[in-house]
């Protein structure tokens, strides 16, 4: 009589555990592979920059300083929606989280 009211799970809620678990191991591969592309883009940029500043004298300006500063900007550009989505993807995974652990 006790277990009159409890129901058990069934095959449904199984399937979106499973497609939970499959989502979140998406988000979690997609996460790593834009830090990985954030990095390697925050590495170029530095990269840029120091090499351009050893390369440049001290009184002459650097002709290609504004194709440099264009390069950076878009660069940043790239770096911020990249975090932006990073963002995003990890508040996913942890409401995807949350909801798996409400599911159990």
């Amino acid at each position: 009589m006790l277990n009159a009211g409890r129901e058990t799970s069934s095959p449904g809620t199984e399937l979106s555990e499973n497609q939970a678990k499959t989502e979140k191991e998406r988000l979690i591969e997609e996460l790593q592979l834009i830090t990985e592309e954030r990095n390697d883009l925050r590495d170029r940029l530095r990269f840029l920059t120091e090499r351009s500043k050893k390369n440049r004298p001290h009184f002459r300006p650097n002709p290609y300083y504004e194709d440099l500063e264009r390069m950076e900007e878009a660069v940043m550009s790239i770096l911020h929606n990249l975090e932006m989505e990073n963002t995003e993807i990890h508040e996913n995974s942890h409401k995807l989280k949350k909801e798996i652990t409400f599911s159990r």
